[in-house]
């Protein structure tokens, strides 16, 4: 069993402290964000039968149950599909945990595929007809409703639909206690890069331990797919930018509306947590007028990305000296001071440029929130959380806060000194910072 997150107990009772959080009466039931249990059990059968179709070989069967758009997509490819997640997840063993979820015009039934190297989560999108209209793999496993009903005692789940109304419904989960109504509720905001709502890496899943543990004490937690996690291959075939508002905020403003409409919540104090990246954008997301009451920067930065991104590599480039690899680490600096001078200089570069891998008109747009001085302006509570083990956004990013918010009315602040930037528990000898970078592109880029 994972361990939970240790700070959650402290974050919990620092937000009943600071806005007055009152025990509430028993929740309702509220049945329109979510899908029929008949509907979820059909889905549920026809999956299991693509799966069967799959792992014998008979592509033509599987082909028959998708509409015209996939089966002109894979066709061709449904085969090698199957044989690339068999390579590198061993042999396929048994379906299991399943969940089912509308999504815009479709309804998603995800399933956990138990295979004998790794479990991969299964994504199967069907029309109005039940015929298959997408179909995604990705590690790791289903969570929430699922066939054992594995939940911790006390809370419960629903799966809800993120639509900020212009064409990319995200799935979502709202999270909360089970037998009494929220005494406040929150919203996660993920970390930069494309994120499953758990914000999966690896084994760990710190934002669902996160709402397990904070519903199991009383508040209610909405956290969702990134946009660039389930539309980010069709908005890059589509030849298509996105911005940091596309990216993050018109998501989490469409969150904070759902879940300040639900039965229970509605009336109650809603607040945004925001990891990593996350933690910068919370004063601005709600400066479009979310109206939420307070943030959780949970190990943030009120710095630039790009000058993140040149820390971190600065440190890849220290581990390779030690190492004994001087050419590597010399090439790496030498990158970094070239990236940083083109950073030193966004506003006079082409917009088709890049800077540390990241587009310049990006990172204009990131560098017009100043976090700080939003903080400052609407004077909310916040309260800072820093692992001291966190090597990705470290204690100098903490102190960078202590001295921005110096003047705050309500700022509190917090560090741990056996937590990581996952803010789980971590005893052993420091990872290599190599194994930290980001795999979405080659260094020096950022890793948040």
């Amino acid at each position: 069993m994972r361990k939970r997150v240790s700070a959650t107990g402290v974050t919990l009772s620092l937000l009943i402290a600071l806005t007055g959080c009152q025990p509430a009466q028993p929740a309702g039931e509220r049945d329109a964000l979510f899908l029929p249990t008949e509907r979820v059990e059909d889905l549920r059968i026809l999956s299991v039968q693509l799966t069967e179709y799959l792992n014998v070989g008979d592509i033509d069967a599987a082909m028959a149950m998708m509409d015209e758009a996939m089966t002109a997509a894979m066709a061709g490819k449904l085969a090698e599909t199957w044989t690339q997640l068999t390579d590198s997840a061993g042999s396929f063993i048994e379906t299991g945990a399943y969940i089912g979820m509308p999504a815009g015009a479709y309804d998603v039934l995800e399933m956990t595929l138990a295979f004998e190297n790794a479990n991969l989560v299964q994504r199967v999108a069907f029309d109005s007809d039940s015929r298959i209209s997408g179909l995604h793999y990705r590690n790791g496993e289903v969570e929430g409703a699922s066939a054992d009903g594995a939940l911790p005692d006390g809370i419960t789940e629903i799966s809800v639909t993120i639509d900020a109304g212009d064409g990319y419904p995200l799935a979502g989960m709202l999270t909360r206690p089970k037998d009494i109504e929220p005494y406040a509720a929150i919203v996660f905001i993920h970390g930069s890069g494309p994120n499953d709502m758990n914000e999966t890496i690896g084994a760990n899943s710190p934002f669902r331990d996160l709402a397990y543990s904070l519903a199991e004490r009383g508040i209610a937690v909405l956290r969702y797919d990134k946009r660039t996690y389930t539309h980010g291959a069709a908005i890059a075939e589509s030849g298509g930018s996105i911005t940091i508002n596309e990216e993050v905020a018109v998501d989490a403003l469409a969150a904070v509306k759902l879940i300040k409409s639900w039965d229970g919540i509605e009336g109650r104090k809603v607040y945004l947590l925001g990891h990593s990246m996350g933690g910068g954008m919370l004063s601005y997301i709600n400066s479009f007028g979310a109206d939420c009451a307070g943030y959780i920067i949970m190990a943030g930065t009120p710095r630039d990305i790009w000058e993140l991104s040149a820390a971190q590599n600065l440190m890849l480039a220290d581990e390779m000296e030690q190492s004994g690899d001087s050419a590597s680490a010399n090439e790496i600096r030498d990158l970094v001071k070239q990236e940083t001078l083109k950073a030193s200089g966004l506003a006079g570069l082409s917009s088709e440029k890049a800077v540390f891998g990241m587009p310049v008109e990006y990172l204009r747009e990131l560098e017009r929130i100043d976090a700080v001085a939003l903080n400052l302006n609407d004077g909310l509570p916040v309260l800072i959380l820093q692992g001291e083990k966190d090597r990705q956004v470290s204690m100098a990013d903490f102190a960078l806060w202590q001295a921005g918010l110096a003047n705050h009315p309500d700022a509190t602040y917090i560090s741990y000194t056996t937590l990581n930037h996952l803010f789980g528990e971590y005893a052993d000898d420091p990872v290599p910072f190599s194994r930290l970078l980001s795999t979405r592109s080659a260094p020096p880029f950022q890793t948040m």
